[in-house]
C-alpha cells in the first residue's frame, strides 16, 4: 500500500465516525423537524377542525334558538288568534242570550198588555215567570191567605195550582214579601228562608216572591227560583230575579189600567141609539 493510500485510509478511520455523528445528528434533526413540521400541522389541522366544528355548533345553536323563536311566534300568534276567536264567539254569544231575553221579555210584555181581564193577566204573568226561571208561581190573596194561581215547574202541582191554599204565615217568603210590600229573597231573613212554603227549596238555592200591587194594595205575589223539580240547577238566564221583578211590576200596571177602565163610567147614550146596545162595551172581567 502507498503512502498516499494508507494516509486515506488512516483518515477515512478518523474522519468515518465523525462523519456518521455528522449524519446521524443530521437525521435526528431531520427527523426532529418533519416531527416538529408533522406537529404543527396536526395542531393547525386540529385547530382548523376545531374552529368549522365550533363555527357549525353555533351556527347550528342560532338556526335551533331561531326555530325556537319562530315556534315561539307561530304558538302565540295561533294562542293570540285562538283567544280572539274565543272572544269573539263569546261576545256573539253574549249579544244572542241578551237578545233572547230581550226578545223574550218583550213577548211578555205584549203578552200582559194584550190581556183585557184581570184573569188574563195574570196566567200572561205566569207564563212569562216560567220562561224566566226554573220554578215560578203566581198565587193571588184572600184575605190573610194565598192561593194559588198559576204554577210551573213544581212537578204534579202543576196541574192543580189551586191546591195551594195558605196562611200568610205559612207562607214564607211569599208572606214576607206581602207584609213587605216589595220584593224579597230568601237571603232577606230567617223566616223567609223556608222558601214558598208550599214546596221545600234547597238551603243553598235562594227562592225570590214579587208582590204585584195595584193601587198601593197587594193582590197577588209571584214566586220564582232557579231550582228544577229534581233539585238540580236548569240553565237559565243569570238576570231572572231582575226579570221576575221587571214582569211583576208590568203586570200591577197592567191591572191598574184595567181597574181604571172597569172603573170608568160609560158614555151617554146617544139620541139615535136604541138602547142598551148603543153603549159603550164592557169593561174587562175580574178575578
Amino acid at each position: 500500500m502507498s503512502f498516499d493510500e494508507r494516509i486515506k485510509s488512516r483518515v477515512d478511520e478518523a474522519l468515518g465516525p465523525l462523519v456518521q455523528q455528522l449524519i446521524d445528528e443530521a437525521a435526528a434533526e431531520r427527523e426532529a423537524a418533519v416531527r416538529a413540521d408533522r406537529e404543527l400541522a396536526v395542531r393547525e389541522i386540529r385547530q382548523q377542525f376545531a374552529a368549522e366544528i365550533d363555527q357549525k355548533m353555533r351556527d347550528a345553536i342560532d338556526a335551533a334558538e331561531n326555530r325556537h323563536r319562530q315556534a315561539m311566534a307561530d304558538g302565540e300568534a295561533k294562542a293570540a288568534e285562538a283567544v280572539s276567536a274565543a272572544v269573539a264567539s263569546a261576545r256573539i254569544k253574549e249579544r244572542e242570550i241578551e237578545m233572547s231575553c230581550a226578545s223574550r221579555l218583550l213577548e211578555s210584555v205584549r203578552g200582559l198588555d194584550g190581556a183585557t181581564s184581570l184573569s188574563e193577566v195574570l196566567d200572561a204573568l205566569g207564563l212569562a215567570a216560567a220562561k224566566e226561571a226554573a220554578r215560578a208561581a203566581v198565587v193571588v190573596l184572600r184575605g190573610e191567605r194565598i192561593q194559588g194561581w198559576r204554577t210551573s215547574g213544581f212537578g204534579a202541582r202543576d196541574k192543580q195550582p189551586k191546591s195551594i191554599d195558605l196562611a200568610l204565615a205559612e207562607a214564607g217568603v211569599i208572606g214576607h214579601a206581602v207584609s213587605a210590600s216589595r220584593a224579597v229573597n230568601t237571603k232577606d231573613s230567617p223566616t223567609a228562608a223556608v222558601g214558598p212554603g208550599f214546596d221545600t227549596l234547597p238551603a243553598d238555592r235562594m227562592g225570590l216572591a214579587v208582590p204585584v200591587i195595584v193601587g198601593g194594595r197587594v193582590v197577588a205575589v209571584v214566586y220564582a227560583d232557579a231550582v228544577s223539580h229534581d233539585g238540580g240547577d236548569r240553565h237559565v238566564p243569570s238576570s231572572w230575579p231582575e226579570l221576575i221583578e221587571i214582569l211583576a211590576r208590568h203586570a200591577g200596571r197592567c191591572l191598574e189600567a184595567l181597574t181604571v177602565q172597569k172603573a170608568a163610567p160609560r158614555p151617554a147614550s146617544s139620541p139615535g141609539s136604541t138602547g142598551a146596545g148603543a153603549s159603550a162595551s164592557p169593561g174587562p172581567s175580574v178575578l
